[in-house]
């Protein structure tokens, strides 16, 4: 049986990379809105778990409101990475 509280959110830990944190993954109406956590920018397991969380029920609150098509582009572009250029090793 899978836990409601744990709902669009995966555990991620890679000894390759070192990453360990929380993924928010949330896909609704064709839309896919993905944001990484990682334990060592929240100060561990339990931080990043809690800010994974909070930025998944901020934003099925909003798709309550209003599609996806409308919400989850917002969230999108807040947390869009700017992509390496040439020019900007």
């Amino acid at each position: 049986m899978s836990n409601p509280d744990m709902k669009n959110l995966t555990r991620y830990t890679r000894e390759k990379t070192s990453f360990q944190g929380w993924r928010v993954c949330i896909s609704r109406q064709g839309l896919m809105f993905t944001k990484y956590f990682a334990d060592h920018a929240f100060g561990g397991e339990e931080g990043s778990l809690a800010a994974a969380r909070q930025l998944r029920d901020e934003i099925i609150n909003k798709l309550k409101e209003a599609p996806a098509r409308e919400v989850l582009p917002i969230y999108q572009e807040r947390y869009a990475k700017p992509r390496k250029s040439a020019g900007n090793k």
